[in-house]
């Protein structure tokens, strides 16, 4: 057996390898029985947001937190999108879910529900010079909502909705009760419908800008999800929560987190350039904005890192594999594998990809590995192209120079054609590399905090969405300018031969 079919049945063994450890990972059984795992979704004040160290914190952490203490478990926060949580609960790589999470019929038909630990109503938010005075007068109007929450469904026209009746109503539907409010402060909407508190929350850090409309018009309860059939740990929870009611715990939560919140404000000036350095200090220094980048940075880099050196391996064997039909003069097994891989990698979205390897193959676990795996798989059938395409620019004189001289297949490649070849890739990976930083600002979708996710808290922290995403952005032409210097360098380097 010749060696680089070693190689490749040696690679395709070690996938089938991991892909066996995907689908079929370690079950809850075999893991440690104190340690549950709680999904949230950190994008809703004052029930959950990053804190200052960078981790979810909130009313909400704080009391599944407590719970855990009085029945003896230890509590792992996820983040993630919310619309991943009961998906991730009936996967089974959460044990319970605490994210502000309204009880609905639809929803008890995919998860338990405990005890209800709050109750919440929707309230209107709009800039201080509206007119509006309750959710009739939204009639016709633009209004802002979180996507999925009670105040979507409030706010959508149709045959069940008693009070927003006009078909002319636009309904801006938004990931996060915090982009809505950005676009109401920037006069994109007319107002924002949102759960109390949140609005509540949201109003204090704007009061110069906005005010608050109470319209009673619609209640909800919130409670702890587990999953269907999880009597065990809803019977702890339900226990627990009792608990923290009966020894007041949950009112200090309460006066803590939703009663007693400090707002921290930015200092106002009339000088234009001492405000701008005012706004900078708040986003950056006062509320910790630099140091969530900072991380955010270090995981953007490491993920490009990680997925560029498996993306430009992939990618090798790949090129290899689809040349063998160059040099059969047909088809092979080999290039038929390596030609669909390609086909179908370069034909479907990355960030499809992304949420099948971390929501499916990972089942909502691991996700930094998820986002290598999946930026790497990517990047390999572009790589295996361009190095397919520079081996195939060299002459094929080249080729029957080598073997003319008794240098075998490998051989030839290895020290005639690859060596001439590397000096054609070179411009095209490197464009690869700088597209592959670019792209991993996608996996916030994932719960992983990379640069732009960093920049993304920062705006729900601030409410101004101008300096930090335009920080981000200086960021990341920042590395591009360090990478494409690099590449210039390398390519000089290996073009010195070429004026001997």
């Amino acid at each position: 057996m010749k060696k680089s079919t070693k190689r490749v049945l040696a690679m395709c063994l070690t996938c089938l390898v991991l892909l066996g450890g995907m689908f079929f990972p370690v079950t809850k059984s075999a893991q440690a029985t104190d340690v549950i795992t709680v999904g949230t979704y950190a994008e809703f004040p004052p029930f959950e947001y990053i804190g200052d160290d960078g981790e979810p914190d909130g009313f909400d952490i704080a009391v599944i937190e407590a719970i855990g203490e009085v029945e003896g478990f230890e509590v792992e926060i996820i983040n993630m999108e919310f619309k991943s949580l009961i998906a991730s609960l009936s996967t089974g790589s959460l044990d319970a879910v605490i994210a502000g999470m309204t009880v609905t019929d639809e929803r008890k038909q995919s998860v338990d529900f405990s005890d209800s630990y709050y109750t919440a109503t929707q309230y209107i938010v709009v800039a201080k010079d509206s007119d509006i005075t309750s959710l009739a007068d939204l009639n016709g109007k633009k209004i802002a909502v979180q996507e999925g929450t009670t105040g979507d469904l409030l706010c959508t026209p149709g045959e069940d909705n008693d009070v927003i009746t006009d078909e002319n109503t636009e309904v801006m539907r938004f990931k996060k009760g915090t982009d809505a409010v950005v676009s109401l402060n920037n006069g994109g909407v007319d107002a924002v419908v949102i759960d109390k508190n949140p609005a509540e929350n949201f109003v204090a850090n704007n009061s110069d800008k906005l005010k608050l409309i109470k319209d009673d018009t619609s209640t909800e309860e919130y409670a702890i999800a587990v999953a269907k059939g999880d009597t065990e740990l809803l019977d702890k929870i339900n226990s627990g929560l009792a608990k923290i009611k009966e020894d007041g715990t949950f009112d200090k939560l309460v006066a803590e987190y939703i009663e007693g919140a400090e707002d921290v404000e930015t200092e106002t000036s009339g000088n234009v350039i001492q405000q701008f350095i005012n706004n900078l200090k708040y986003v950056f220094i006062d509320t910790n904005g630099y140091q969530l980048m900072a991380k955010g940075l270090g995981v953007t880099i490491g993920i490009s890192f990680c997925a560029g050196i498996l993306g430009i391996a992939l990618g090798f064997v790949l090129a290899l594999m689809k040349l063998t039909e160059t040099r059969k003069k047909r088809k092979t097994v080999w290039s038929r594998i390596a030609g669909a891989y390609i086909d179908i990698i370069r034909g479907t979205p990355a960030m499809v990809q992304l949420l099948i390897m971390f929501m499916v193959i990972f089942r909502s676990q691991y996700a930094y590995i998820a986002a290598i795996l999946s930026f790497g798989i990517n990047s390999g059938a572009y790589v295996a192209e361009n190095i397919r395409a520079g081996i195939l620019a060299v002459d094929v004189g080249q080729m029957e120079g080598g073997r003319s001289l008794g240098f075998t297949y490998g051989e030839t490649m290895r020290y005639i054609i690859l060596p001439q070849a590397i000096k054609n890739v070179i411009p095209a990976l490197g464009n690869e590399m700088i597209t592959l930083v670019k792209e991993t600002s996608i996996v916030g979708y994932v719960a992983i905090v990379d640069l732009t996710k960093a920049g993304d808290f920062i705006v729900s922290r601030t409410y101004q969405a101008f300096l930090p995403l335009i920080a981000v952005a200086i960021v990341y032409y920042i590395i591009v300018k360090i990478m494409t210097r690099i590449l210039a360098a390398i390519e000089r380097r290996l073009r010195q031969s070429d004026n001997r």
